[in-house]
């Protein structure tokens, strides 16, 4: 497992990253969940890389399951915060300790949108490597390029480290020795004058450069930042609300 860089380092060993609140306290992350879970077989072992603190495998233990299941994470402040009774072992995707079609299927959930230039293309090559059957992915649904400044070096940068974007297309050729047999949209409520209020602020305001970023160049960050969500506002009634489209949840079937 090679050494991550050092900005890596300290967003991720950030324990206020992994508490159970931002995941399992969140309604539209269940639900993206929930999505997930109903594509697994119903039977077998599940290997879950990135998995966290365990959240979607203690999603998985919550509503009995029948898999045994098995967390890989890179993070030591997230395996200490684990959520859940199954065991998360220290790894990394891009290396992953297993041998060939060790897992009947394998899950990465909010992952490869994260890993770097050749990371990605290898956790690729090794989730296809260690499945035996299925493979399980949620990825950000046609994200818009986002980045915002570092108030330091100026150097910008997406908020969440993502990396790329994924569409339709692209979800079809990720795993070429296994086919795409489902791609469905998880969706989440929001207000339908949302997106055009976002498209302008974006256009005429910087995003804040977040609690718990660290600058991949110059190293900054603010200090004593939480990760945590801001509360939800109650609904305004006479606003009308549509279900977006926040992520793709994909099943991929051995060839």
């Amino acid at each position: 497992m090679n050494p991550p860089p050092p900005m890596e380092i300290r967003h991720y060993e950030n324990p206020s990253q992994w508490t159970a609140e931002r995941y399992l306290g969140d309604a539209a992350e269940v639900k993206r969940f929930a999505a997930s879970a109903a594509l697994l077989p119903e039977s077998g072992t599940l290997l879950d890389i990135g998995t966290g603190n365990g959240a979607f495998l203690r999603y998985l233990e919550d509503h009995n399951t029948p898999l045994d299941l098995l967390g890989l994470e890179r993070s030591t402040a997230a395996r200490e915060a684990a959520l859940c009774r199954a065991e998360i072992r220290a790894g990394s995707a891009e290396t992953l300790p297993f041998d060939d079609r060790s897992f009947e299927v394998i899950t990465a959930l909010e992952v490869i949108e994260h890993l770097p230039f050749g990371v990605y293309e290898s956790a690729l090559d090794e989730m296809q490597r260690v499945a035996a059957a299925a493979i399980v992915i949620s990825v950000p649904y046609r994200e818009p390029r986002r980045r915002v400044n570092c108030p330091y070096c100026g150097c910008g940068f997406h908020p969440n480290y993502h990396m790329r974007r994924f569409d339709e297309a692209r979800m079809e050729t990720l795993f070429p020795a296994f086919k795409l047999e489902r791609l469905n949209i998880v969706r989440v409520p929001d207000y339908v004058v949302m997106p055009a209020i976002r498209w302008w602020g974006r256009l005429l305001r910087p995003t804040p450069f977040p609690a718990t970023a660290v600058c991949p160049q110059c190293g900054y960050a603010r200090t004593g930042g939480a990760a945590v969500k801001p509360p939800r506002r109650k609904p305004l009634a006479f606003v009308p609300v549509w279900q977006r489209p926040n992520w793709f949840v994909a099943l991929y079937r051995r060839r």
